[in-house]
């Protein structure tokens, strides 16, 4: 634990070395991360890397086999879900058939120290809010998948929790709508203050939205960092592909439209020239993607063999939003 720091402990969710087995089989295997107070982080990961299991150990649905779960420097491990001050959305919603939009997101407000008029005033807030306000005197039965999404999370946010747990909050939504609540949950997140764990296997929306990315892979925790540093950084080769497209060069390069330096001078230039293009046999990777730029790299000349390699970090064009635009590492390494 003394890893962590103290101060992380008592401000976060904190897991601990969780492992979870299933008939002798490994669903989590020593998992650790730790997720700052008031902040989005989403969890990606291929199907079966435990991402469900996980939030549900945390939310306290499932035990694990070995390992703690720290609530703001409490061992909540054992402490049963109603006392968790926990909202979460699940895949199955959990929606009440007998009652109606309004009364489902109005069930969690029945036992809190709220006057009527601001509970009313929550409520049609977040029917607005999340377009819902139209099938607020219709029952579950009635809606439809993505509609159901929006009433459950609405019915979690409606209490304010402390913390919130999401599995695919917007996977039944697309288009105008789903850009438009995800830019409205993340606000509603960091005005509340609540500290949040999503799952998605929308990298795109993990990328724009997230704090922090938490990659699973196999029941182990692949890598944990903020998105930039993800798309530069990447672990290893599995957290590099995961996030979308990545390059990789063959081992030869064929042709390449600058000179290799061999000056220190020549070297200075060689750094600050933003435009490259590079032919890898009929492959080029080329300024019609991206744009090309803070290139770190190493090379040694020997006698009829050049080994060179290039750590470009690329921005490309199409942002993944109106206001940010991401950083992508590609490593090439030839090596005759």
């Amino acid at each position: 634990m003394k890893n962590f720091g103290i101060h992380k402990i008592i401000t976060s969710i904190l897991v601990y070395k969780i492992s979870k087995l299933i008939n002798n089989v490994p669903i989590l295997d020593r998992v650790s991360l730790y997720v700052p107070k008031a902040s989005l982080s989403i969890l990606l990961g291929p199907s079966g890397s435990g991402k469900s299991s996980l939030l549900r150990m945390i939310a306290g649905l499932d035990t694990p086999t070995n390992g703690s779960i720290w609530l703001n420097g409490r061992d909540a491990t054992h402490i049963p879900v109603q006392y968790r001050r926990m909202g979460f959305v699940f895949q199955n919603y959990a929606l009440f058939n007998h009652m109606t939009v309004k009364e489902n997101i109005f069930f969690g407000l029945r036992l809190r120290t709220l006057g009527w008029q601001q509970i009313e005033s929550r409520i049609n807030y977040l029917l607005d809010s999340l377009r819902i306000k139209d099938i607020a005197s219709q029952y579950p039965s009635q809606l439809s998948g993505g509609q159901k999404q929006r009433v459950a999370l609405a019915r979690s946010l409606a209490i304010q929790p402390e913390f919130l747990l999401l599995d695919e909050p917007f996977g039944a939504l697309d288009g105008e709508l789903r850009r438009h609540l995800n830019k409205w949950f993340k606000h509603y997140l960091k005005s509340n203050k609540i500290t949040t764990i999503m799952v998605t296997h929308d990298q795109k929306e993990a990328v724009s939205m997230a704090d922090e990315i938490l990659i699973l892979r196999e029941g182990r925790l692949a890598q944990q960092a903020e998105p930039r540093i993800l798309y530069d950084q990447p672990i290893d080769r599995f957290v590099g592909k995961f996030l979308g497209p990545l390059i990789e060069a063959p081992k030869k390069i064929e042709s390449i439209n600058k000179k290799i330096p061999s000056t220190s001078e020549q070297l200075k230039q060689f750094a600050i020239d933003p435009v490259w293009a590079f032919t890898f046999g009929n492959r080029s990777i080329d300024k019609y993607d991206f744009f090309l730029g803070h290139m770190k790299f190493t090379y040694y000349l020997k006698p009829k063999i050049i080994h060179l390699k290039l750590s470009l970090n690329l921005l490309f064009t199409k942002k993944l939003n109106s206001t940010r635009t991401f950083c992508r590492t590609f490593l090439v390494e030839p090596t005759n």
